[in-house]
């Protein structure tokens, strides 16, 4: 017994929804947070080949050092997420695919590019999605919105023979948090393929066009009527055929119809003859632009995070960083086991030390204890011993800033560098409420050094394929 099966589209953009809403997943009536996301950034030694970063890996090792290595952790929101499809401008002179409903119109080559491309983005951000390429030609005249300029049903159309469907139109703020040269931000809604709430008659599927691949000959109105016969398993579409010197030039529908899922068109009349019609640009359900995600074939989700300065005192200035990834469902030590809901954490332990000549050094190994040896043997086995990695040190305020620690810290006991020697009394300190190593890691980005500064801004655009 053999079967065969297929993962559809569906399942991917559903996927995309997921991660949309999942921020702000809520358990009532106390509206404890379900599900969260953070973009952490980590690793402020450099690599071997800092212009050229390793592939990351996911193996237990890797995920495990880089978590290690996090020193600041921030909320991703619902405004911070968004599904983009590939972009794809309006070019006069390019010839584009139509909508069709028998063929995968989602197909992807060897580098994940979409085949067809039956839809555009013209030069007012307005999203097509062509229903005819007037039989494989160059398309010459931009679609746009504007009312009062479409025939019967939306359809745009112009002297270049192409029909185009307004989708939708990407807002400002979507334009500069999510547009690139890359990726469109398409709008969610409420709504999902649902029949009964689309507000075209079309609901289950309606034809928006029939178009002329052949127009024939001998074709001639006044001598006999023209009639245009539609057949297929829906009902109620109706369209008008127009000649031109003798041919069928033009097919136009005066109502689309609904409930089908194929469809056939023919021209039948007393005198002419070869006219031959495509209805095959039945609807989706809902009809075209009525759900963008779906009917577009989104796959991708496009994250958006932005680290400004030191965030308030929670990440240093003057450091440089190498990897970037995105954490779902972290905890804290106050929220455990529930996800965090903070909009920022450090993950950093702040000691306040004396004055003295000497510095510690980024990514150095510090304890407390007789030697690091010693430190280590008892912090692991509580014995009150303490070791951490220096993440920053900042000889103005005495601050150091500690990652990857272990132990118990004793005040007004020295802090020892294991590898600059320094020696400073521990005056204070503070631990972070974040806890390190948790939460699932789903995305990971090694990256040539970025220098952070007290005035500059690192935006993120990261985007998750499924």
């Amino acid at each position: 017994m053999t079967s065969q099966s297929l993962l559809t589209y569906g399942a991917k953009v559903s996927t995309v929804e997921q991660v949309y809403y999942s921020p702000v997943v809520t358990l009532p009536p106390s509206n404890q947070i379900l599900s969260s996301l953070y973009c952490v950034i980590a690793k402020v030694d450099a690599w071997p080949d800092d212009v050229n970063p390793p592939q990351p890996t996911q193996d237990q090792k890797s995920i495990k050092q880089f978590l290690k290595n996090v020193f600041v952790a921030k909320e991703i929101t619902s405004n911070e997420i968004t599904p983009v499809i590939q972009r794809i401008d309006w070019v006069s002179g390019s010839v584009y695919d139509y909508y069709r409903d028998d063929i995968d119109l989602f197909e992807v080559d060897e580098n994940g590019i979409l085949i067809h491309n039956f839809y555009v983005k013209n030069s007012f951000d307005q999203v097509f999605k062509c229903l005819w390429n007037a039989g494989g030609m160059p398309s010459i005249y931009e679609p746009y919105f504007e009312p009062g300029n479409y025939a019967p049903n939306n359809v745009y159309q112009n002297v270049d023979g192409y029909k185009w469907h307004y989708i939708f139109t990407v807002d400002s703020a979507s334009k500069v948090n999510f547009m690139d040269t890359v990726w469109i931000p398409v709008p969610v809604g409420q709504n999902t393929p649902n029949p009964i709430t689309s507000p075209t008659g079309e609901g289950y599927g309606g034809l928006d066009t029939i178009n002329v691949i052949d127009g024939g000959s001998g074709y001639n109105p006044s001598n006999s009527v023209i009639n245009v016969v539609i057949t297929g398993d829906g009902y109620g579409a109706n369209a008008v055929a127009t000649v031109s010197n003798s041919s069928i030039s033009e097919i136009y529908m005066t109502s689309p119809g609904t409930n089908y899922t194929f469809a056939s068109a023919t021209i039948v009349s007393a005198n002419g003859s070869g006219a031959i019609l495509a209805a095959n640009t039945v609807s989706p359900i809902g009809g075209h632009g009525y759900d963008p995600v779906s009917e577009l074939g989104c796959s991708h989700v496009m994250i958006t995070s932005e680290f400004s300065g030191s965030e308030n005192g929670y990440i240093p200035t003057d450091i440089q960083y190498h990897q970037v990834g995105i954490l779902i469902n972290p905890t804290t030590n106050n929220l455990s086991p529930l996800p965090a809901n903070g909009a920022i954490y450090k993950t950093s332990t702040d000691l306040i030390v004396a004055g003295g000549f000497a510095a510690y050094s980024e990514d150095e190994i510090v304890y407390q204890g007789a030697s690091y040896e010693a430190a280590y043997a008892s912090a692991i086995s509580g014995g009150g011993g303490f070791i951490g990695t220096v993440l920053n040190f900042d000889v103005a305020t005495n601050q150091l800033k500690l990652i990857n620690t272990i132990g118990s810290l004793t005040i007004n006991a020295p802090v020892f560098g294991n590898s600059t020697g320094t020696a400073r009394t521990l005056l204070s300190y503070t631990t972070p409420d974040f806890v390190p190593l948790s939460g699932y890691l789903v995305y990971i980005e090694n990256r040539s050094a970025i220098q952070r500064s007290i005035d500059g801004i690192e935006q993120f655009k990261i985007v998750l394929g499924y």
